[in-house]
This record gives C-alpha cells, structure tokens and sequence, in this order.
C-alpha cells in the first residue's frame, strides 16, 4: 500500500527557474501578439493593403504564412514553459532576423523586428546557460 503525505510541499524553485519561467511567459505573450499581427497583416484586418497574403511576394506569403502558423503554436510552448515551445519559438525568431535582418530587399523593411529578436535571443541564451549551470551545481552539491 502506498501511503501519501499531505504535509509536505513541493520542491521550490530557485532563482534562475524562476526567471525562465517568467521569461517564457512574457516571450509567450508577446509571440501571441505577433501571430495575431501576421495573421491580421495576412487577412487585411490591418496594416498596409500591400501586406495581404494574394499581394505578397512569393517569399513573402511562405514567410509571413509560416509565421502565422508558427507563432501561436511557439506562444502556447513558452506559456507551458515546454522544451518544443521554446524550439518552435526560435525557429520563428531565427526566420525573422534572416528576413528582416539579412534578406531586407526581398521583405518589407522592419530592422526593428530583428534587433528586438537578436536581444531576445541572446536573453533566452544567457538564461538558458545560467539555469543550466545552476542545475549542475545543485546536482554535484546534492551528491556530496
């Protein structure tokens, strides 16, 4: 028989835990705020008439189409604080610096969008190595 303590609770995180998490959460809703600007972009809803998906250029339409698919499902990763959030969001990042930031003369100009996605980028690495040197060190302390 398998006995339950209901006095005890659960582990708590530390600090660095706690910012990635805080982290993916903002970067969630901000993803969420992306795709539904690149979904409202795509529909005509707002934005410029040269930005709907029948005026775009063909490597317009696959990009901002991927986006807007890529996006959300990335916003619900980060929020669920899920390792495949977190790819799927990069992957969008990753596009959105090389359109914005490398391709420029084949999408519409927006520096911006880059330079905030290489800021978050470097965030989410710099955390990420932070956590990940933190779990190290509570790993090799707890096998002392």
């Amino acid at each position: 028989m398998v006995t339950v303590e209901h006095d005890t609770l659960p582990p708590q995180k530390g600090a660095f835990e706690q910012g990635w998490s805080a982290f993916l959460r903002v970067m969630a809703i901000v993803a969420l705020g992306s795709a539904l600007l690149y979904w409202a972009q795509l529909t005509g809803i707002y934005g410029e008439p040269d930005l709907r998906f029948d005026r775009l250029s063909p490597h317009g339409r696959v990009l901002f189409a991927t986006l807007a698919v890529l996006m959300p499902a990335a916003a619900l990763g980060l929020w669920l604080v899920a390792r495949w959030g977190v790819v799927i969001w990069v992957m969008g990042l990753v596009a959105e610096i090389a359109a914005y930031g490398i391709w420029v003369e084949q999408f519409p100009p927006r520096p911006w969008v880059a330079g905030v996605n290489a800021i978050a980028l470097l965030v989410l690495l710099l955390l990420g190595g932070a956590l990940l040197v933190a779990r190290y060190r509570a790993g090799a302390a707890s096998e002392d």
